[in-house]
């Protein structure tokens, strides 16, 4: 009797240890390294500043990541996801499959690396020529 009571409580204490699985193990978050050419370009992630290339910055799945510098035009780049495999290890645990799906686990950044190339702007060449009577 006293050893399938201790038995039941080791498997309770189990299920609630292993639910939500992804978000204890991996987290809804990922570091990732972002370069530009040229660099020394802004880097924001939804629209808050973060840093200057390179710069590595924690993103989560489907975040939007700005780059920005002077004279070019500006880069966007959403972050790539994939299930996270993790998240299996819920097994049936309803709760901790909605645990994941709310702090976002259940995707993770697929990449960590990103390197973008910038372009001059066009509007900033035709302005230099028309101040300056010279293109750059």
């Amino acid at each position: 009797m006293v050893k399938r009571k201790l038995t039941i409580l080791l498997m309770s204490g189990i299920i609630l240890l292993t639910t939500s699985c992804a978000s204890i193990l991996t987290g809804s978050k990922r570091k990732v390294l972002f370069e530009s050419d040229p660099s020394g370009a802004k880097v924001f992630v939804n629209g808050f500043e973060k840093g200057k290339t390179p710069v590595q910055i924690k993103v989560a799945a489907d975040d939007q990541v700005d780059f920005r510098l002077d004279d070019f035009r500006e880069r966007v780049v959403i972050m790539d996801s994939k299930f996270n495999l993790v998240a299996i290890l819920n097994g049936f645990s309803i709760i901790g499959w909605g645990v994941d799906a709310l702090t976002g686990s259940l995707k993770r950044v697929d990449t960590k690396y990103v390197k973008v190339t910038l372009e001059k702007d066009d509007k900033t060449a035709f302005l230099n020529y028309m101040e300056n009577g010279q293109l750059t």
